[in-house]
């Protein structure tokens, strides 16, 4: 990485370690002209050994392993755990060479032997902490999402998202997002307590706004980093047209809504496709050894259309778990099988033979 980003190739884009919040221009250039002078670096105790410190101060080197532009050497928490260590050894070194005490090149009446100690036996930071450390050094998260782990719950719920917003104005919409800013404010009106949320998915940002007794009822919910999933209105007034916020509704954690009945495991398959013969017998086995909330449907046809026709199980129901969703995806292929919306239209639509003993 250098100073700004760099494309590599048609691809991939190289971060710019000016990007990283607390990291300035010198601390940078001394970090390139190391590499470029002695080629890359190895490890952590050998990066700072061969920088120069008095540009880059230990605060700058926490906001680098915390961005991961340090991952090469081991684990963000093992790095922050060592750091102190390391950095006021190699400080100190470097100050009684200045002084002429000590040579760390071993040119001295008393050279010091350089010796890496090595990092925590530690293990590393949990996705959520990791992603939120990211978010604080660099202002976004660039390793992954807090929503990534909750793919196949979003998936279900992205008709509408941050970047169409104003395709929905003045009508009602479920978001699943993960809270980025928490604003308590005060009504002028009536000195009540509302509060301004801000709100992130995989398109962008939001405003949303929960008044009174809303905020009250879910304001232990909408905490800072919570991923949720949130239910409410698109703005309609002419004012907001532009950056239309959303006013709140409900809001549930996103964890808890694959068993919250809102959600059915659906199976599509195209009539006249080639199937297994026992591939329904092996299928039922995977929902019966993995009970749950989740109603099981067949869809039919070779699209998502709202004309396909849906049949519902009577008698099963799964625990709808990426565990699950992936043992049947090998059966009917990735993109057959997935979790959708209940929908009460479907009751209407289940007739004929029950290949899964409906």
């Amino acid at each position: 990485s250098g100073w700004k980003f760099t494309a590599v190739g048609e691809a991939h884009i190289r971060f710019g370690l000016g990007a990283i919040r607390g990291v300035g221009s010198s601390a940078v250039n001394s970090i390139l002209g190391a590499r470029e002078a002695d080629g890359p670096f190895t490890a952590m105790f050998e990066f700072l050994e061969r920088v120069d410190l008095r540009a880059l101060n230990k605060r700058a080197v926490e906001a680098l392993i915390t961005a991961g532009a340090l991952d090469s050497f081991g684990y963000r928490s093992q790095l922050l755990a060592g750091l102190d260590t390391a950095y006021s050894e190699i400080s100190a070194r470097k100050a009684e060479e200045e002084a002429g005490q000590a040579s760390l090149f071993g040119t001295g009446d008393a050279a010091i032997e350089v010796k890496d100690p090595g990092l925590p036996n530690i293990p590393g930071w949990s996705e959520q902490e990791r992603l939120k450390r990211e978010k604080e050094a660099l202002g976004f998260f660039i390793s992954g999402h807090p929503l990534d782990r909750f793919a196949d719950v979003v998936r279900a719920f992205d008709s509408v998202n941050t970047a169409n917003l104003k395709e929905h104005l003045g009508r009602p919409l479920e978001l699943a997002c993960v809270v980025t800013k928490v604003q308590r404010q005060i009504s002028r009106r009536d000195n009540s307590e509302w509060g301004k949320i801000t709100v992130e998915d995989f398109h962008g940002t939001a405003s949303v706004l929960a008044f009174k007794d809303n905020w009250q009822k879910y304001k232990e919910t909408l905490q800072q980093d919570a991923v949720v999933l949130l239910s409410g209105k698109v703005s309609g007034r002419e004012r907001d047209e532009e950056d239309p916020p959303i006013f709140l509704d409900d809001a549930l954690l996103l964890e808890g809504v694959p068993n919250s009945g809102q959600l059915a495991l659906q199976i599509e398959f195209q009539v006249g496709a080639k199937l297994d013969d026992n591939v329904f017998a092996r299928a039922k086995e995977v929902l019966v050894a993995r009970p749950g909330t989740a109603p099981v449907e067949l869809r039919l046809g070779t699209d998502n259309g709202a004309g396909s026709p849906v049949f519902r199980s009577r008698t099963l129901k799964a625990d709808p778990t990426h565990e699950t969703i992936e043992a049947l995806q090998e059966m009917f292929g990735k993109a057959r099988v997935r979790l959708v919306r209940v929908s009460v239209r479907v009751a209407d639509e289940r007739s004929g033979s029950d290949p899964l003993a409906y």
